[in-house]
């Protein structure tokens, strides 16, 4: 069973001030990978992308600037979609980081460590493979912290990362870890089980990108094919396409082939989005 964060008990009240401080920085610090939430410049920059391609749809398939206006408006209820595309790619991030860090405590529990020690030496070694901002960097960071200077209780913190990683992965482990202390299980075989099921997870989710990488590049092709047809015949024959504009029938037209492309898309992204 999986405790959620609704389920953990919050940290005693003995801890001092400096705790307390550091308690405040730790709950800003907590990201919660089942969202995203976008920064003022990414939102700025995905109103002005989405606003702009809209827009300009609306002038190619309709010739008219409050159809244009019109499109552009509707882009902006998409944006929860782009922030569902990009919480979706954190998580993917944060499972294949994790992979290391498995492998990083299983090599310190077979010395001997404890959780804690193990973490901060993992700290250090994926300080070699990942950059500051990478998220596995900052949950390692953030939960030492919280076991040091917080003094909270191994399982509160670890069970906090899982239910806000939103991975089944990192829930299945900590699930596991935390069976083998109160069962008395070996905990180092485990840790490598572990290491082992994700890596072949992985390994399966990449042969499945590979070989659907085709197909998505296609599907990003044939989306873009009627609109440069269109470009195409407005140039090379603009009277041979002259009924589809400025005539009630042409626009139901247009629409009709903007929701079969719309469609389309959907549809093509869904069937090549193969959860592993």
């Amino acid at each position: 069973m999986t405790i959620r964060l609704t389920d953990i008990l919050s940290p005693g009240a003995g801890a001092g001030r400096e705790s307390a401080g550091t308690g405040k920085e730790d709950a800003a610090a907590m990201t919660d990978y089942r969202c995203y939430e976008m920064s003022p410049r990414e939102t700025r920059r995905y109103y002005a992308a989405a606003c702009t391609i809209a827009a300009a749809l609306g002038m190619l398939f309709y010739h008219n600037a409050i159809a244009a206006a019109l499109l552009a408006l509707a882009a902006l209820p998409c944006k929860k979609y782009y922030r569902a595309y990009l919480a979706a790619r954190r998580r993917s991030a944060l499972s294949v980081q994790f992979k290391d860090l498995l492998a990083s405590l299983s090599s310190s529990f077979m010395t001997g460590r404890q959780m804690t020690e193990a973490l901060s030496e993992a700290e250090k070694n994926l300080a070699v493979i990942y950059d500051e901002s990478a998220p596995i960097m900052k949950e390692i960071s953030l939960i030492v912290r919280r076991l040091t200077s917080g003094r909270e209780s191994e399982r509160e913190v670890l069970f906090d990362f899982a239910a806000r990683s939103a991975s089944d992965d990192i829930e299945g482990f900590v699930d596991v870890y935390f069976t083998c202390l109160t069962t008395g299980g070996d905990t180092i075989v485990a840790v490598r089980r572990a290491t082992e099921l994700i890596m072949d997870k992985l390994t399966v989710r990449n042969e499945i990108a590979a070989l659907t990488a085709q197909k998505r590049f296609e599907a990003k092709i044939l989306a873009a094919l009627p609109p440069l047809i269109l470009v195409f015949l407005q140039l090379a024959s603009p009277d041979y396409i002259a009924p589809l504009y400025g005539t009630a029938a042409g626009m139901l037209v247009m629409t009709l082939c903007l929701a079969i492309m719309g469609a389309a898309f959907y549809w093509s992204s869904r069937i090549t989005d193969i959860e592993v």
